[in-house]
């Protein structure tokens, strides 16, 4: 029987249990007694050694059947010791690189005549944590599962009905969804310019169904972050084990959704971050006990969903940063003068590690200290139109804050107008608008503030950070919008304040991609182009050509 047709469902389907492979043996290294994750490991490795002998791959069956008859001895009470993790996520890897090698046409054979014998000899090192760990009898197992069967019975089976879809179809209905946004802004020009209820009526319908469409076009597109951090736990034992440090590692919200897009180059920075806190942010076991710490460090990444956008915080307890030492870095370095840097607030001070090779630490590791990543990871936010924030106490640990949209296709934006140009700023970068009567504004050290909710607010013209002329506040009322940069609110004035628009995110090419603080364009119904702004980049720029001009 020819099976190569099936070729495609076998790598698919073995890629997907060697994950679970990884995801359980973790779960297992963190409690040994889970009876659960002892058998579901145990079917991942049997359901692997299945496929490949029917597909007849002989050398990736034998070593799976080793894997499975190790995990049978687990199941059959034999305690379980640190080297057992280590065995079963070699053999994960070594069938990954088996499957690599098919991939690349090769026969997927290597040599595993070693790595198999040691999962035939393992026996846990005597020590009370491998003798008291107590695995659930086989007699009690198979009883939960006959519980289970006999209460599935009773109850309804529902079919889930999936196809598969090209990513480059995916990508075709987004853009061809997006341009039907922009007809749609142009017949709305034309009929306030010719007037006529049932054009307006019939619009509105078009304008409804074309939402409704763009609603169900991106959810095909949205995939579960855990696509991106599955491989996080893993990466954080192996490196936390090097680094001879104790770090219980958690991640929650996992499955919140973002799209593909966001998810092709998020994966990198999430890395950096947790790379960071392992190697920088929490101590060794020694230290955390001379400070009156646990022995175990703790390292969190939480996702969460905020309407149209998603959180991610990567937290630890480790021993923190110090705002002024930062500083003091970066102004020996060269980053920054010492006047600028006597103007900073202590956020502000926290965000000079994200300035490209900036680095304090004293030694240079395999895993950081090169002066790079942070910078990586502001800069592949902010061209997503995210945000990231920094939070930390000394010797008590540190937050990360990432805000990203849900997509970057479709966005909604405010419309401003500055001197003759019409901008576009995304709505996930705006808190609120703001009408200020000039009498509101005050002078404080030569800069322009206002008051909101009691906080001092800085206005900055966005003429002045574009370089463009604008009309500097004609009449009784400024126009601002307020945005928060470093974590601080800050109001951008505007001369003027045009709504807010569902718009198509066109990507820029050389050489307008080059320009700081543009993150694209799009086309209004009139056919004129706006470009989207990149607040924060935009800041920045300013701040450096005016650094350099001084």
């Amino acid at each position: 029987m020819d099976m190569s047709q099936y070729y495609g469902l076998f790598v698919s389907e073995a890629r997907e249990h060697l994950r679970k492979i990884g995801e359980l043996t973790l779960l297992l290294e963190a409690d040994p007694t889970d009876r659960p994750t002892v058998d579901a490991l145990f079917r991942s490795a049997h359901s692997i050694k299945g496929m490949a002998a029917s597909m007849s791959f002989a050398a990736i069956a034998d070593l799976a059947h080793r894997m499975e008859d190790l995990m049978a001895r687990i199941r059959n009470g034999l305690p379980v010791d640190t080297s057992l993790f280590d065995l079963l996520l070699a053999g994960a890897d070594q069938i990954g690189a088996m499957i690599d090698d098919l991939e690349r046409g090769g026969v997927g054979v290597a040599d595993t005549a070693a790595l198999m014998a040691s999962m035939a000899a393992y026996s846990p090192l005597e020590s009370p944590s491998a003798a008291n760990a107590e695995v659930v009898s086989p007699s009690v197992a198979s009883h939960s599962v006959e519980a289970k069967d006999s209460n599935s019975q009773q109850e309804p089976v529902v079919v889930s009905q999936t196809v598969r879809v090209r990513t480059e179809l995916l990508d075709t209905f987004v853009n061809t969804t997006g341009e039907l946004i922009t007809v749609k802004h142009r017949l709305e020009m034309l009929a306030a310019e010719r007037g006529g209820n049932h054009l307006k009526e019939a619009l509105r319908d078009l304008g409804r169904h074309l939402r409704d469409l763009h609603d169900h076009v991106m959810t095909a597109r949205l995939l579960p972050l855990s696509g991106v951090t599955e491989r996080f736990p893993r990466m954080v034992r192996e490196l936390s084990r090097g680094e001879g440090k104790e770090i219980a590692f958690t991640m929650q919200g996992v499955e919140i959704e973002l799209d593909r897009s966001i998810l092709d180059v998020l994966g990198d920075p999430l890395a950096h971050l947790l790379r960071n806190c392992v190697d920088h942010g929490i101590e060794p076991a020694a230290a955390r006990l001379s400070a009156g710490k646990p022995t175990v460090g703790t390292l969190t990444l939480t996702v969460t969903r905020q309407k149209d956008q998603v959180e991610i915080t990567v937290c630890d307890d480790g021993r923190g940063m110090d705002p002024e030492a930062i500083c003091g870095a970066a102004v020996d370095k060269g980053g920054i003068d010492r006047e600028m840097a006597a103007a900073l607030s202590a956020n502000e001070k926290l965000m000079l590690i994200c300035h490209a090779g900036f680095s304090t630490a004293s030694r240079v590791t395999e895993i950081s200290g090169r002066g790079v990543g942070m910078d990586v990871v502001k800069n592949t936010l902010h061209s997503l139109g995210g945000t990231l924030s920094i939070a930390s106490t000394p010797g008590r640990g540190s937050t990360f804050l990432l805000r990203l949209p849900l997509t970057v296709a479709i966005i909604n934006v405010i419309l401003v107008g500055v001197g003759q140009l019409t901008l576009a700023v995304p709505l996930t970068a705006v808190m609120r608008t703001a009408d200020i009567r000039k009498d509101e504004v005050a002078s404080i050290d030569g800069k322009d503030i206002f008051f909101l909710g009691g906080e001092e607010v800085p206005l900055v013209p966005l003429g002045d950070l574009l370089g463009i002329p604008w009309e500097q506040g004609r009449g009784e009322h400024l126009h601002a919008f307020i945005a928060e940069v470093r974590g601080e609110r800050v109001g951008i004035l505007v001369d003027r304040l045009l709504g807010h628009k569902e718009v198509f995110v066109k990507p820029l090419a050389k050489p307008l991609s080059l320009l700081p603080g543009i993150n694209g364009a799009t086309l209004l119904g009139d056919g004129q182009v706006v470009f989207i702004l990149d607040i924060l980049h935009s800041i920045d720029a300013a701040a450096s050509q005016g650094a350099a001009r001084g």
